[in-house]
């Protein structure tokens, strides 16, 4: 799309090309930013901060507009610190802030913000602008040691490329997710002209869902888009190896915690229950749990008719999705409805289960990226099974151009190895990324702890025993609701579905309960009410390779 005016909009206007120092965590001069952009940077107290933003050779003619660009800093403790780089700054000139020392340790934040009236490229990242004058950039954390590496990253990189081969690169980054993963992904002969690099855990979404759609798209296609972060569970993007002093989480520029580097835990899920909502009519009600220490999809199903399996031709799949780590009460409603759309009786038994069969699932949306001759190379660092390598692709679903103008492999949904780099396309008038989105995304298996399936109506065996009296024992089969101290007696209060018959009970009347306690009765704590959750749709279950 974009490609076909850059090659006449790119000019050089001028000679002087900015010397980038080789330390600098930086752009590597064959790119360059000139829209949108906030970087963040680890810093402990007794360090020092180098940042640097000045304008390149390059320039874009038309389309966009040139003006005034404000670059702000924030730290903690500190006040902001703020540059304006005039739109006729000169060359090789523009915002310098070196030496800055820190007195706090904590999250910085350097934002690089264009004119409000510069373009935006909806295909490409409705929320960044893009300004005429590009400008090259640097970005140094330092002790007395000497340079600190690993501490600089980005959730989003706006970048800028010349047309001309020349600027062909290979980008090298480290991917890290809240719950702890770290990928290194390297694109080779890269060009996107106008491009941003992200990565999170759905990709190219469904409607506007959060339920990735597993295949590449035109960016014409008004049914599957990429989230833009609008489903969380973005990863940060570092530009050098996250270093290993990296804290877990850290205290950022305006007070509040910011995860950094986690430590990785298996998913669990507890306190797993269905709360009927009491309907004569069908059985309809609540889902609720606790799902800690997981971010990304996941599906409730519903075993409709109790047979034991959660895949048949009726059972019910409701697609959610964590896209933070919580260790709250999660609840889904489920509206009693199996998938031909028939009535399930409130007689009717049914199983609940929530899967998870995926942890680390990383998602590289390449957007109207001209070349990438190179392919992809995804390893996965940390985990079980670390290191991996393989990745994952679809492109069935676009139209085919010339042979040696397309990806060697357009099906890639067996996930190959990708060591030396794969699914790439070479540069052409038309080429394979033009005006589409590209996905490539790759998981691991997930390995789950705790009680993840129930059935309903839940029968457990409970054992009222006397604390005094004449050791009688009362048996109950129902779901246990609370309980309640009558006479020295310990009585279990449940919602009745059977009663075990009583054998050899001689208690006096006064020592049962007043009347069963369908209602509230003095003394026994009422069940509170679940948080409502919106229902998902009802949607087949995307294909699961079991990447290890």
């Amino acid at each position: 799309m974009k490609r076909i005016f850059w090659a006449i909009v790119f000019g050089v206007v001028g000679a002087v090309v900015t010397a980038v120092p080789a330390w600098a965590v930086s752009a590597d001069g064959k790119q360059f930013i000139g829209g949108d952009n906030t970087f963040y940077a680890y810093v402990r107290a007794g360090e020092t901060v180098d940042v640097s933003f000045l304008r390149a050779a390059h320039s874009e003619m038309i389309f966009t507009v040139q003006g005034d660009v404000t670059i702000t800093i924030d730290g903690p403790g500190m006040e902001q610190q703020k540059c304006v780089a005039a739109r006729d700054v000169a060359l090789g000139q523009g915002c310098r802030f070196a030496g800055i020392k820190v007195a706090q340790t904590g999250v910085w934040k350097i934002q690089f913000t264009p004119p409000e009236s510069a373009a935006v490229f909806e295909e490409v990242a409705p929320s960044v602008r893009w300004g005429k004058n590009l400008f090259s950039w640097d970005v140094t954390v330092k002790s007395s040691e000497g340079e600190r590496k690993g501490r600089v990253w980005t959730e989003q990189y706006a970048l800028r490329q010349p047309p001309e081969v020349q600027y062909n690169t290979d980008l090298e980054h480290y991917y890290v997710s809240e719950d702890g993963y770290i990928y290194k992904a390297t694109s080779r002969g890269y060009n996107g002209q106008i491009s941003m690099l992200a990565a999170d855990g759905v990709g190219l979404r469904k409607n506007k869902t959060c339920e990735s759609a597993y295949q590449s798209a035109e960016v014409s296609n008004t049914k599957l888009s990429p989230a833009y972060g609008e489903c969380g569970s973005t990863y940060k993007l570092f530009f050098e190896e996250p270093a290993g002093e990296l804290p877990a989480q850290a205290k950022r520029w305006d007070g509040k915690a910011e995860w950094i580097r986690p430590t990785i835990k298996r998913p669990a899920v507890s306190e797993l229950h269905f709360i009927s909502d009491d309907s004569t009519d069908q059985q309809s009600g609540k889902i609720s749990y606790y799902l800690r220490h997981f971010v990304g999809q996941y599906q409730v199903k519903i075993d409709v008719d109790n047979d034991g399996s959660f895949d048949g031709q009726n059972d019910v799949t409701l697609h959610q999705h964590m896209q933070r780590l919580s260790n709250g009460l999660q609840s889904v409603v489920f509206d009693g409805v199996d998938k031909s759309g028939q009535i399930i009786p409130p007689s009717q038994p049914i199983g609940v289960k929530v899967e998870i069969a995926r942890v680390a699932e990383i998602h590289f949306v390449a957007t109207d990226v001209e070349v990438r001759s190179g392919g992809i190379e995804l390893t996965r660092l940390n985990g079980e099974n670390a290191p991996t390598t393989r990745v994952c692709w679809n492109d069935t679903e676009l139209t085919p151009i010339g042979a040696a103008l397309m990806p060697q492999l357009i099906d890639g949904r067996e996930c190959p190895e990708s060591t030396g780099g794969v699914h790439g396309w070479a540069y052409g008038e038309v080429s394979w990324g033009n005006a589409r989105y590209i996905d490539n995304w790759v998981y691991a298996t997930a390995r789950l702890d705790g009680k993840a399936t129930i059935v309903y109506p839940e029968e457990e065996i409970i054992e009222a025993n006397t604390v005094s009296g004449n050791g009688a024992m009362v048996v109950i089969v129902g779901v246990l609701v609370g309980s309640v101290v009558v006479g020295g007696i310990v009585f279990v209060v449940i919602k009745r579905r059977k009663t075990a018959q009583l054998k050899n009970m001689q208690l006096p009347h006064s020592q049962y309960p007043p009347t069963y306690p369908s209602q509230q009765q003095p003394g026994v704590p009422p069940v509170p009410p679940m948080p409502q959750s919106p229902q998902n749709p009802d949607v087949q279950h995307p294909r699961d390779n079991g990447i290890q």
